[in-house]
C-alpha cells in the first residue's frame, strides 16, 4: 500500500461522533452503543481532541441524534428520559416529544399532534416511523376500505 494511503484519518464513525458532540463522556458512549474506549478514543484523536469529549451548543436535530442508537430494521431506538412510555428530550430549556423532534426532521412542517410510533418497536423514534393523526386517520381509512369493519 503506498506510504500517502496510511496515512490518512480513520474512517469516522458518525453515530460515535454524534454521541460525542452531543455531549456523551467517551464512557456513556461506549456504554450506550456498546463500542470499546479504544474506538471512541481513536475518533477523538482523528478529529484533533484527545481523550477530552466534543462539547458545544447543539440544534435540537443534533441534540436528537446523540440521544439514539441505529439498530435492525430502521429503527432508533431512543436512549435519553422517557416519560410515561414517551421518548422526551429538554433542549433550550424546553420539553420537547422525540418523536414530533422527529417528524420535524422528516417533513420540514410541524406534526398534527400526537405523534406516535409507526412501528412495534416500543422507544423507536426513527422519523420515517413516525406517524401523526392525519396520516393515522388516512390509514384506518384505507384498512377499512380495503377489509371492511372487523368484528371485535
Amino acid at each position: 500500500m503506498p506510504q500517502d494511503f496510511q496515512v490518512l484519518a480513520p474512517q469516522i464513525r458518525l453515530d460515535i461522533t454524534e454521541h460525542l458532540i452531543g455531549a456523551r463522556s467517551p464512557q456513556q458512549v461506549c456504554r450506550e452503543l456498546d463500542v470499546t474506549l479504544a474506538d471512541v478514543t481513536d475518533i477523538l484523536t482523528g478529529l484533533g481532541h484527545g481523550r477530552i469529549g466534543l462539547r458545544r451548543h447543539l440544534t435540537i436535530e443534533q441534540y436528537f441524534r446523540s440521544r439514539v442508537r441505529h439498530i435492525d430494521g430502521g429503527h432508533l431506538l431512543w436512549l435519553d428520559w422517557v416519560e410515561r412510555g414517551v421518548p422526551v428530550l429538554v433542549h433550550g430549556g424546553h420539553v420537547y416529544c422525540a418523536r414530533t423532534v422527529a417528524w420535524r426532521m422528516a417533513h420540514s412542517t410541524d406534526a398534527d399532534r400526537p405523534v406516535t410510533p409507526g412501528c412495534p418497536v416500543p422507544l423507536c423514534v426513527a422519523p420515517e416511523h413516525s406517524v401523526d393523526r392525519p396520516t393515522r386517520r388516512t390509514l384506518a381509512r384505507i384498512v377499512h376500505d380495503l377489509f371492511g369493519d372487523q368484528p371485535s
